[in-house]
């Protein structure tokens, strides 16, 4: 996984800059507990950069459905070798602007999480709202949305969509990143 990941981001100047994939220590802050204690439907969008399937497994219920929606096909295929056993996890090869529709077609309607490893800073502001808008409109009423970044460029993005965001800091992270927590 870690050559897969040295192979898709040593040409990107932005994602060079990173040491090493994201930690364990995001993982764990990102996957809180009572975040996932109640979640019946959880979406990873970029399960292949975040890297918290495995924290996702550990704390979600028994009975939870987990999705891994990721576009790159090397790392669907490499999702599809590790989880495809797995009862509990879908995997989509698929863009996060196309949420909507791709729980549609699963007959789904609404998700309790959705954790996102994408990059917004590399997005424009135009382009973060119409994903963020695309999380608010399939997430339930009581959803989280978990992300993190490197910097707090977007943070004005997610008050807009998002009525409470909890903002903190993983400094031990290489680099350290911003653990965010949006709910409705």
């Amino acid at each position: 996984m870690i050559q897969s990941w040295l192979n898709k981001y040593m040409n990107d100047l932005e994602e060079a800059k990173m040491i090493s994939p994201e930690s364990t220590y995001l993982a764990e802050g990102m996957t809180q507990k009572k975040v996932l204690s109640e979640a019946h439907i959880i979406v990873e969008i970029r399960p292949g950069i975040i890297g918290c399937t495995e924290e996702i497994l550990r704390k979600m219920r028994k009975d939870a459905t987990l999705i891994l929606i990721e576009s790159d096909i090397d790392l669907v295929r490499n999702l599809k070798t590790r989880y495809g056993r797995d009862r509990r996890i879908i995997v989509v090869e698929a863009d996060a602007l196309d949420l909507q529709n791709i729980l549609r077609a699963l007959n789904i309607k609404e998700v309790d999480v959705i954790f996102s490893g994408l990059p917004f800073s590399k997005f424009s502001a135009e382009q973060t709202e119409t994903i963020l808008r695309e999380a608010t409109a399939v997430l339930s009423k009581t959803g989280w949305f978990v992300t993190f970044q490197y910097t707090k460029g977007r943070y004005e993005h997610f008050q807009r969509v998002f009525s409470r965001v909890k903002v903190e800091r993983e400094f031990r992270n290489v680099p350290s990143a911003y653990l965010f927590h949006c709910a409705m």
